[in-house]
Formats: C-alpha cells, structure tokens, sequence
C-alpha cells in the first residue's frame, strides 16, 4: 500500500512538472537549420541557437533579413562600389547575442575583431552582393564586412578598415 503511495506521489510529481514546463516549451521559438549550403556561422555568447555549432545561416536565410545598401570605397577598391547586405546589428539581433566584441573569421583564417560599438554606430553590413552581384569566395565573398567609409571620415584608419573582414565564414561573439 506504502509502495503504491509512493508510486502515486511520483507519477504526480512528474506530471506536474511538465505542466510546469509547458508555458516555456510554448513560448520557446524554433530555428530550424538551413536548407541550402552554409555560409555563416554565428556562436559563442548567442541565446538562440539551430545547430550545435551555433547558428548557422545559408544564402536564403541571409536574404531574408532586411537588406541595406551601402556606396563606398575602401581599402581594397579605390572606387566607389555598390555593397548589399544584412545589418551586422539585425543578424546579432537575431540570434540574441550578448558581449562586447565579434571575432570574426575568414576562410583563409584571418581575425579580426569588432568591437559591438561599431555595429551599433554605425550601419556596418555583411555584403552577399558588390555592385548587384553576389560575391564569391574568388572576389571577396560569399561575405564581407562592409564600413560606410565614404559617408564616415573618421572610419577612414587602418583600425577600421583592418575590421573589414571578406570570406567572412564565422563571427564569434565574446
């Protein structure tokens, strides 16, 4: 009779902490990986996560945000060019970053790191497309950090444009 009790008592107690649960699970938001090929990778001190890795975005998911345009020189290109992409600041959004500075990764390994200041005073982008093209990994892509370095003179340093990070594959946040 004891044991039956007892069984009872923790059937209930079980069953009462997921009713508990319930209102969180609801309110929990689902970010389903990507379907195509990933281009980014966005971990460290994120809230919001679609793989073990972090989150991790593909071309589409990228277009899906709004799209900023930004005309500028830099130091790569001595003429204006045409750069559309996310808002750094809306993808960190996004995945609910939290800290004070990115890492930022390229495919041939460079580092570079961003403070979050500079996401957030300026309309700093990720470019997918230079002059209405999408960049590949031949010609600055798939992703590159991009300054308003014509409309900012105060930008125009080896300090900034150190952070213009192209091949973009990972932002760490810290």
């Amino acid at each position: 009779m004891v044991y039956a009790s007892l069984e009872m008592t923790m059937k209930f107690a079980w069953q009462i902490g997921i009713l508990a649960l319930l209102p969180t699970l609801c309110l929990a938001q689902i970010y389903p990986p990507p379907q195509g090929d990933i281009l980014l990778t966005i971990s460290g001190n994120i809230d919001n996560r679609n793989s073990p890795d972090g989150f991790v975005l593909d071309r589409e998911t990228l277009a899906s945000f709004e799209q900023m345009t930004i005309q500028t020189d830099n130091h790569v290109a001595a003429s204006v060019y045409q750069y559309q992409g996310p808002r750094l600041s809306d993808l960190l959004s996004y995945v609910g970053a939290k800290g004070s500075e990115l890492i930022v990764i390229a495919w041939d390994d460079y580092v570079a790191t961003i403070p979050i200041e500079d996401v957030t005073n300026y309309p700093v982008i990720l470019a997918t497309h230079e002059n209405g093209k999408i960049m590949t990994i031949d010609d600055k892509g798939p992703l590159f950090v991009v300054y308003p370095f014509s409309d900012n003179p105060e930008l125009r340093f080896d300090l900034y444009y150190n952070r213009s990070v192209w091949q973009v594959r990972e932002i760490k946040v810290e």
